[in-house]
C-alpha cells in the first residue's frame, strides 16, 4: 500500500488518480475494477472509513488501490506537480450553514494546489447533492481560469458510492461537473518538444 511518506517515483501505465474523501470505498473499489492499470489512492481522514476500504480492496484482490488516512489538504502537499491524472470529489461535506462554509473543502486554495499537481489535460470530477455547494465550485473553477468546465459526469461507479447509492435510491437529484485542466503556452511547448523526442526515438529505433 501506498502512503503518504512514500508514494511513487513515477506513474504507472494508466497514470494516478486520487479520490478526495473515499470513505468507505465504495467507488474507488467499482472503479478501480473498470482501470486496472491505473494506481487509484483514496484520502480520508477517519481510521475507521480507511481501515474499511482497504478491507474492500483487499477481499476484491485490487492491487491497484492504495489508501492515505490524513488531510487532503497535508496528503496532496507529498505528490509532484504534474504527477496526477484526475481528482475525483464526491458528495463531501456541505457544511450547509452559512457561518460554515469556509470549511468546505473545495476552496480556491485547494482548487490551485489541484490545478498544479494535474497533468495538462488532467480532470477534476465533482459531485454533490447540494445545489448550493455546486454552483459555488463552479464558479470557484471559472474564476481560476486554468481549468475548462464541461458537464461531464464522473464515472458511471459514481452511483455505487455510499451517498450515490442512497441518492440514486431516494430519486434525489446529483449534480455532477468535470473541469479540464488547461495548459499554459510553456507548458504545451515542453509537452510538444517531449513528444517530438520520442517519436524521433521510435523513428530511430525503427531504422536502426
Amino acid at each position: 500500500m501506498v502512503t503518504a511518506g512514500n508514494l511513487p517515483a513515477s506513474s504507472p501505465p494508466g497514470g494516478c488518480e486520487v479520490e478526495i474523501g473515499c470513505g468507505n470505498g465504495h467507488f474507488l473499489s467499482a472503479y478501480a475494477v473498470e482501470k486496472p492499470d491505473t494506481l487509484l489512492i483514496g484520502i480520508d481522514l477517519k481510521a475507521k472509513r480507511c481501515a474499511k476500504a482497504r478491507e474492500k480492496a483487499e477481499k476484491r484482490g485490487l492491487r491497484n488501490v492504495s489508501i492515505i488516512r490524513g488531510s487532503a489538504e497535508t496528503v496532496l502537499q507529498e505528490f509532484r506537480p504534474g504527477s496526477i491524472d484526475a481528482f475525483h470529489i464526491y458528495f463531501p461535506d456541505p457544511w450547509p450553514k452559512s457561518r460554515h462554509r469556509k470549511r468546505r473543502f473545495f476552496t480556491m486554495e485547494n482548487l490551485r494546489l489541484m490545478h498544479d499537481l494535474l497533468r495538462v489535460g488532467g480532470k477534476v470530477f465533482f459531485g454533490t447533492d447540494f445545489f448550493d455547494y455546486y454552483i459555488q465550485a463552479k464558479v470557484l473553477v471559472a474564476l481560476h481560469e486554468g481549468f475548462l468546465i464541461s458537464e461531464e459526469p464522473g464515472p458511471v461507479s459514481v452511483l455505487s458510492s455510499l451517498y450515490g447509492q442512497k441518492f440514486s435510491s431516494a430519486r434525489k437529484a446529483i449534480h455532477l461537473f468535470s473541469a479540464v485542466r488547461c495548459g499554459s503556452a510553456d507548458e504545451q511547448g515542453k509537452r510538444e518538444e517531449e513528444e517530438g523526442n520520442v517519436h524521433q526515438q521510435i523513428q530511430g529505433n525503427e531504422h536502426s
